[in-house]
């Protein structure tokens, strides 16, 4: 067989080539602890390390949700038990007051602590947590859950959502609770109540929280509700601000309270109920008490501070102040229940996230063994390969130059 010198030396080059190639990978391996460095080195193992990469990266994330998750739940269960804590104390000074031997001196002392203990309550309520958001404001998270309004009471300014993080392939929790659910509707102990002003009025009218001075006439109205609108200052003699008392069902007259004069000093009692109105109001504004069977925290607290302070020692007031307190112990224990419902669900949040880390931990641990075992080099075989390759590199070198020598011209 004739072989050209053309075709010996590409011969001779091919295998110098080829085994450069493969000292350059197997270099390249050692140097950077890598089996597979490119998908053709081994397409079925390149896919599975890709998928093992993956979803580490997405254990990454769930690690993150579960620390977010789990600081924001702690933060919560700490913040509920200080509530539980100030509800307790808040009883005591409400059985206190109960007492039949003090005067409006004691009492007004015993409300003093009682709006104490009801900003701490509401600094609580305004917990944030570490990014700076409030944890009960639902989805809200800028904006301050409770707010003080014009006349000392706190309404509740979040909405009713619920945050979910998912903290594994298909494991989601709600990382917090709406102070709506927590704090504002929490079941009343009695019939009851809450008022406000229509946002759209033309004046400064305010209205309190009010009591409820006759639980058997209130039944009887319950569940209407009320609506008090100024009337034209013409409508009584001599002219000036009035007001009618309203049922919103049927437009019927309370009590014959039509066209009342407006005296911000005077108590107003309707259905069974009595309640302030203060401020400038203009013809046209309204008030609304609208019945309810839940009342929050907040106005349990604003209601017991106001009759602490303002109810006289005679029998109405008296009589009065005693179904303030009874009702208000209620609406307390049933405070202390539904926070302390809640915190038993923080608590089981919580176990789910421990369990959650655990198993996600043991998952990765594992993930982390196979994907070594698909993409780690064998250093001890590949040190091996390198020393064979760089000898059979150097035999063709060798050997390519001794053949490039065996030409006829290199005899003449």
């Amino acid at each position: 067989m004739r072989v050209s010198t053309l075709q010996t030396f590409n011969i001779g080059l091919n295998n110098i080539l080829n085994n450069q190639t493969a000292v350059n990978k197997t270099q390249q391996q050692v140097s950077t602890g890598r089996r597979v460095l490119t998908p053709a080195d081994d397409p079925v193992a390149a896919t599975k390390i890709l998928q093992l990469q993956q979803d580490l990266a997405q254990r990454e994330q769930y690690d993150r949700n579960l620390t977010a998750a789990e600081n924001r739940l702690r933060l919560e269960e700490t913040s509920l038990a200080s509530v539980n804590t100030s509800l307790t104390r808040l009883q005591e000074l409400t059985v206190k007051a109960g007492g039949g031997t003090l005067t409006i001196s004691d009492r007004q002392a015993i409300a003093a602590e009682v709006g104490e203990i009801q900003q701490g309550l509401v600094d609580l309520f305004n917990t944030r947590d570490p990014s700076g958001e409030y944890i009960f404001a639902g989805f809200k998270g800028q904006t301050p859950p409770f707010e003080k309004q014009q006349n000392g009471r706190y309404e509740y300014q979040g909405d009713e959502g619920q945050r979910i993080l998912p903290i594994g392939p298909s494991t989601n929790v709600t990382t917090g609770d709406t102070g709506k659910a927590l704090f504002v509707d929490v079941a009343a102990a009695d019939n009851s109540f809450t008022t406000f002003e229509n946002p759209i009025n033309n004046g400064t009218l305010n209205i309190n929280a009010g009591f409820v001075v006759d639980k058997e006439k209130y039944a009887d109205f319950y569940p209407d509700d009320i609506v008090i609108t100024f009337n034209s200052e013409s409508e009584i003699t001599p002219p000036g601000p009035n007001f009618t008392v309203r049922r919103q069902s049927d437009d019927r007259v309370v009590d014959g309270l039509v066209n009342v004069g407006y005296n911000p000093t005077a108590e107003v009692v309707a259905a069974g109920i009595a309640f302030s109105l203060t401020g400038e109001p203009q013809p046209g504004d309204e008030a609304l008490v609208k019945s309810t069977p839940k009342q929050s925290i907040t106005d349990t607290i604003f209601r017991l501070q106001q009759g602490l302070n303002n109810l006289q020692d005679n029998p109405v007031d008296s009589a009065t102040l005693d179904i303030l307190i009874a009702d208000t112990l209620t609406n307390l224990e049933n405070a202390q229940t539904s926070v302390s419902e809640v915190r038993s669900q923080v608590g089981a949040r919580l176990n789910i996230v421990d369990n959650t880390r655990n198993l996600s931990a043991d998952i990765e641990l594992v993930n982390r063994e196979v994907l070594s075992e698909l993409s780690d080099v064998d250093f001890a075989e590949a040190v091996s390969r390198l020393s064979l390759q760089s000898f059979l590199l150097e035999a063709a070198q060798q050997s390519y130059t001794t053949i490039s020598r065996l030409s006829l011209f290199n005899q003449l």
